[in-house]
């Protein structure tokens, strides 16, 4: 059993890269990807350490490249990427945009329409945020949940989960809380090239979570269209059984190499384990071996 999209907290995981290391041991996982967003620092520390002491299997490089398309953002996967170059890329493109500053900048934009729509919540609480430690949209959500007032003013289903909150509403251009950060990242051109100039392969995550893609199919047919792509995430901790059905068939069809991964993110995404998602994943290990 494989998983190829695992985080830490070198990103938004929670786990260290050695605890991720030891729970893959334990649960047998024969390949894995750390697939931090943005950054490859866990492989920094991995060449730094005794891998063999806390993890017997094989760590494919990867990273989770968000990137620009059209008025929203998406990802993708690198794999097999030369890691040192990958960072050395990523400083130089995030010297001025770090992590903090753009999380400052997204938080500050959310309470600023939320007040102008009328929105109750907690000062005290808005001012904890910390853009070093959080995510803007996590911590925000967070709090306006707490006041039921704040149902009556956000209609429909934006309250009633993280993921119809930022996913469908603040990615939606036609929404009040929506925010542009398409100059904040990579086009999915740009993070395409990056990836092949670091000798890896492209890979496409979790193409059906994208809820403002209201037909995922036309959707995920013209990315395939326009851009170079080298393989498909076909299982993911959110996908059902028909999902990943059909995702089997279009590799199969269009050539296209196969990967799967959970997506773990330890406590940070509560439900989901490393290797098995939800319970619903068993990836196999040969989705790797045509591209190894």
């Amino acid at each position: 059993m494989i998983d190829l999209h695992v985080h830490t907290n070198y990103s938004d995981g929670a786990d260290s890269l050695i605890d991720v290391l030891k729970k893959a041991e334990e649960k047998k996982l024969t390949y894995i990807s750390i697939t931090d967003h943005d950054n490859c620092k866990a492989y920094e520390e991995l060449n730094r350490m005794k891998v063999k002491d806390y993890y017997t299997g094989v760590i494919i490089p990867g990273i989770e490249i968000k990137c620009a398309y059209k008025e929203r953002l998406i990802e993708i996967l690198g794999y097999k990427i030369d890691t040192n170059m990958m960072q050395d890329w990523a400083n130089e493109y995030y010297k001025n945009k770090s992590k903090a500053m753009l999380q400052k900048k997204y938080f500050d934009i959310l309470c600023m329409r939320s007040k102008e729509m009328g929105m109750l919540f907690d000062e005290e609480a808005i001012n904890s945020f910390d853009p070093e430690k959080e995510w803007a949209s996590v911590h925000f959500y967070k709090e306006i949940i707490k006041h039921s007032e704040n149902k009556k003013i956000l209609k429909g289903d934006i309250l009633e989960s993280f993921d119809n909150f930022s996913k469908k509403y603040c990615g939606d251009p036609k929404n009040k809380l929506y925010i542009d950060k398409s100059n904040d990242y990579p086009t999915v051109q740009e993070a395409i090239d990056i990836v092949k100039k670091c000798n890896g392969l492209v890979f496409l995550p979790h193409l059906f979570i994208y809820k403002w893609a209201t037909d995922k199919e036309r959707f995920i047919n013209e990315i395939l269209e326009n851009y170079q792509i080298d393989g498909i995430e076909c299982m993911h901790s959110e996908f059902n059984e028909k999902q990943i059905e059909y995702l089997l068939n279009l590799t199969k069809e269009r050539k296209y190499f196969r990967s799967g991964g959970s997506d773990y993110h330890g406590k940070n995404k509560v439900g989901i384990d490393l290797g098995v998602g939800k319970g619903n994943l068993q990836i196999p290990e040969k989705f790797v071996e045509k591209w190894l």
